[in-house]
């Protein structure tokens, strides 16, 4: 190989590099529409609930574990001339559960799911609730048990419009944004109306979209 040859190379090389470290150095777009305090992530152990109804004949069953996510956040909105409203239409919420299980090669498993939330209120605490089924749980963790302790670290992350309106992890900062040790596993967590707690808690937590 020529010299020039060699040159363009290197230099070939070095303008790989610049690419990818200006990649990586690349952030999320900020929401200039929505800030959102996330005040907190509650992470519960919930039995199925048993729900009786008349004229129905009952059956016997044993209540499990559900993992529970409660995410109480406040949102602010950006001043708009002539827009007097303090409702939001709706937010997105990208939760990430990391569980203290591996699979064969040690990565840990990482739930992850989009769950868009409507009709948030500004300036209000609002709750946003998402749920792993016993099922799930078990097949994910190899057992038949659930409890908090099989939970290692969880977070969220809340959109406007496509834009980052505000963030919070319970442990480890952006824990999520290293994917090199986590094996994903998405669709999991699903919201509250998909689960037997629907009909619970009146106006607690808000909606989501169907």
């Amino acid at each position: 190989m020529t010299s020039r040859n060699i040159l363009f190379l290197i230099i070939g090389l070095i303008a790989t590099m610049l690419t990818a470290d200006f990649a990586s150095a690349q952030t999320v777009e900020v929401s200039k529409e929505l800030k959102v305090d996330v005040k907190g992530i509650k992470v519960e152990a919930q039995f199925t609930p048993q729900i009786q109804v008349g004229n129905v004949k009952d059956k016997r069953w044993k209540p499990k574990n559900w993992l529970e996510i409660d995410v109480e956040f406040e949102a602010k909105k950006a001043r708009v001339p002539g827009d007097t409203s303090t409702m939001v239409d709706s937010v997105d919420i990208k939760c990430f559960v990391a569980l203290n299980k591996t699979d064969k090669e040690g990565k840990t498993v990482l739930l992850t799911a989009n769950i868009t939330y409507l009709n948030v209120i500004e300036k209000e605490s609002q709750h946003a609730m998402a749920y792993v089924s016993p099922a799930a749980l078990e097949r994910i963790l190899e057992k038949n048990s659930f409890s908090i302790a099989d939970v290692k670290g969880v977070g969220v992350e809340v959109y406007r419009s496509g834009a980052l309106a505000g963030w919070l992890a319970n442990a480890g900062g952006r824990f999520w944004e290293k994917l090199d040790g986590f094996v994903v596993t998405d669709g999991l967590l699903v919201p509250k109306a998909k689960t037997p707690f629907a009909p619970l808690w009146g106006d607690y937590d808000l909606e989501t979209k169907q």
